[in-house]
Parts: structure tokens; C-alpha cells; sequence
């Protein structure tokens, strides 16, 4: 059994910490700087005046005048998404992060650990008590997803019998959306008149392998609920950012490059970063508009050449929209510098992942203190308590 979370509304919740308004008041998202005037996604009662996420913002306010917009906030949105996923994995889950505000969770070790559905719906729920969380569980992945796209206030929960009535009259589209099948076979079956899901479930497996390849296979297997239960856990990163308050905002090409520059030393010298270095750069920006903003600079390979990571990340860095009050960088994607990645994984380390993976259910369950080991610190030392201590393993 899996279960899959989801937290449709995080971009609003964020931006309205950012920005508190009256619950009796519309609103929306803003656009995005010096984007298409689209709102973001909008609040129940903006939602009730007909108001929609991607609504040109002249129909919006023309629908809804008293509509309320609250800047954008990718970068928060981002940070909230990796904590929470984090905080998910430190209760002894795996979890995979299957986009920003949704991931799948290996149910069987929370039910042990927990003591039951009840009560490990109720971690969940307190991971996340600013969000609207739903959570929807099933025996595959797709129609895990789809069981949350059904819940609203309590989870909804499919077995094996269930899954095909539950998810045959939802929209093909969602197979795009939610399981990554191309846009072409979608829009292919709503051409031929199938636009739901039990219509593409009805159909013949081999008719639609010789007509969309192995991706329709795909797209029929979940259609029908038989997309497998395997999720690969993701393994939380160490969160290497470096951030900068400028006295005055950062407004010219100089202040820029001083900055990206001085950051890119911050995190170089890290001691937390080890020996790994970097396949991606974010750049994070608070502008003084009140949005944030950000760009990517992926590389090629691992690298810790800082003129080199200054020189991929700088004309990306120069399309800032506007002066930014705060800019940070973050290294992602991090691997082994200046070697090459092994095909398969050396002995025993499956083995150790195992055991990293028990040792943290049996501290979410018990306490940080139920699993130590002894290290040596000072074993010349004349006092005995000093010679040896205790750590997490």
C-alpha cells in the first residue's frame, strides 16, 4: 500500500505567511515579474466568484473586483517542499519527491511503527499543519495520486477492488499530469473519443501497444491500477545555502558578480559539503518588488572550480528582474568531484542503506537517544569518561 501527499494550495500558503491577509477577504497569487499577466492559485472564497489558477489577471478582477494578489513565492515554495520532505524521512518513511508539494510514501514500516493507519495519518498530517495536506492511498502509485486528488477533508482510502471504479471517470489528462505519459497520447485518445480513464482501461493491451508503443502500455497499466508499488526513496541532501543581505539592494552587474562571488566561497569552504561537489546551481532572489525569483545553472559534470561555477551561473544570474534585497545560492544534485560514477554500487553498500534506514525508524519511534554506539575520542586521556563517548551511528 502507498501513500501519496499532496499540498495542491502550498504556493498560496506560503505567500500568504509571507503576506497575511483577513480570512474574509479574495485572494490570489499574483503573476509571476514580468510575466504573463496570470494569477496564481486563488483562495476558496476567489474560487467561489469564479475566479481560477491561470486566469488573465483583467477576467480575474473583472469577475472578482475586491480580489487581494499577494506576490509570488518560489523560493519559499521550494524551501517549505524540501523541509517537509525532510522532516518526512526523519520519521523513519521512505519517501520519493515526485514534484513540488507531492510525493509518495511506503506505508508498511509507518503502520509498525506507529501503531496503526490512525495514528500515522496523524504524524503526517502534524508534518504539515499550515497546509492543506491530502492524502489518498491505493496499491499503485498512479491511483495513489488519484486517490488524493479525491480527498479533501479526510484521506480516501482504495484497495485492490476499488481502484478501477474509483479512477475510470477521472480525465485522461490526469496521465499527463500525474504520470508523466506524453501530451500527444492524451490529446490522441480525446481525438478518438476516449477521454477518461475506464475508457483506456477497456481497451485491449495489444491494441494500444501497436498504436502508442510502451508508453501507452503505461498509460494503460495505470489506467487499470497495475503500475507497480515500487517507489525509490530520495535521501535528503545536506542543505548547502549560503545566503546574503546586502546594506542597499543589489541593482548593477558589479553587485552581482561580488555577491554570486562571495557566496560561491562560502559554500566552497563548507566543511559540510565534504568531498562532493555540485551538477546544479540555484540562484534564490528576494526582490525588492516582493517576489522572489529564481534560475538554474545545471553542469555538465560535477565541479568545484569556482570560476567555473562564477562563469555557469552568471548570465543566467544577470535576467534578474529587478534589485534584489536578498540573494542566495544553493548547490543541488551534489556527487563525487573528479571521479567517475560506478556502474553498479560496491559491496555492502545496499546493506548500509538498510541499516541507515532501520536506524532512523527505531529513533523516530523511540527518541534520538535509542540508538548510539561508542567512539574513541581520547584514549591517552587519564579520565575514563573522556576516552570514549557516545554518538548517533
Amino acid at each position: 500500500m502507498l501513500l501519496a501527499l499532496l499540498l495542491p494550495r502550498l504556493a498560496l500558503s506560503v505567500a500568504l505567511a509571507a503576506q497575511p491577509q483577513p480570512q474574509d477577504v479574495p485572494v490570489a497569487v499574483g503573476p509571476q515579474p514580468f510575466g504573463e499577466p496570470r494569477i496564481g492559485l486563488p483562495s476558496a472564497i476567489a474560487e467561489a466568484s469564479g475566479v481560477r489558477s491561470g486566469m488573465r489577471l483583467g477576467v480575474a478582477l473583472t469577475l472578482c473586483p475586491e480580489l487581494v494578489l499577494v506576490p509570488p513565492d518560489p523560493v519559499g515554495v521550494q524551501l517549505r517542499a524540501a523541509q517537509l520532505i525532510r522532516e518526512i524521512a526523519a520519521m523513519g518513511l521512505p519517501v520519493e519527491e515526485i514534484g513540488s508539494g507531492r510525493a509518495l510514501v511506503a506505508a508498511e514500516p509507518g503502520l509498525r511503527l506507529y501503531g496503526g493507519p490512525q495514528r500515522l495519518l496523524q504524524r503526517l498530517h502534524d508534518v504539515a499543519p499550515d497546509e492543506a495536506l491530502q492524502i489518498g492511498a491505493a496499491p499503485s502509485r498512479f491511483s495513489a495520486l488519484m486517490a488524493a486528488r479525491l480527498a479533501r477533508h479526510r484521506p480516501r482510502i482504495f484497495g485492490h477492488d476499488d481502484v478501477q471504479e474509483m479512477i475510470a471517470p477521472l480525465s485522461v489528462v490526469l496521465l499527463h499530469e500525474d504520470g508523466g505519459t506524453p501530451a500527444e497520447i492524451c490529446e490522441a485518445l480525446n481525438l478518438v473519443g476516449i477521454d477518461r480513464l475506464g475508457g483506456l482501461a477497456s481497451l485491449n493491451r495489444l491494441a494500444v501497444r501497436d498504436r502508442f508503443g510502451p508508453e501507452g502500455v503505461r498509460a494503460w497499466q495505470m489506467a487499470r491500477g497495475e503500475d507497480g508499488d515500487a517507489i525509490t526513496p530520495n535521501k535528503p541532501p545536506p542543505l548547502l545555502r549560503a545566503e546574503l543581505v546586502p546594506g542597499e539592494p543589489i541593482a548593477t552587474d558589479h553587485a552581482l558578480e561580488q555577491a554570486i562571488d562571495l557566496l560561491l566561497t562560502r559554500l566552497l569552504k563548507d566543511p559540510t559539503r565534504g568531498t562532493a561537489e555540485p551538477r546544479l546551481l540555484r540562484l534564490q532572489a528576494y526582490l525588492v518588488t516582493g517576489e522572489s525569483w529564481i534560475c538554474e545553472a545545471p553542469l555538465r559534470e560535477p565541479c568545484g572550480n569556482q570560476q567555473r561555477l562564477f562563469l555557469a551561473l552568471l548570465p543566467k544570474a544577470r535576467r534578474l528582474p529587478a534589485p534584489a534585497e536578498r540573494i542566495a545560492i544553493s548547490f543541488a544534485e551534489l556527487a563525487p568531484g573528479a571521479h567517475q560514477l560506478a556502474l553498479l554500487d560496491p559491496a555492502g553498500v545496499e546493506r548500509e542503506q538498510r541499516l541507515d534506514g532501520a536506524a532512523a525508524q527505531v529513533r523516530s519511534a523511540l527518541g534520538a537517544a535509542a540508538l548510539l554506539r561508542v567512539v574513541t575520542l581520547d584514549p591517552t586521556s587519564r579520565l575514563p569518561e573522556r576516552r570514549y563517548g557516545l554518538t548517533a551511528r
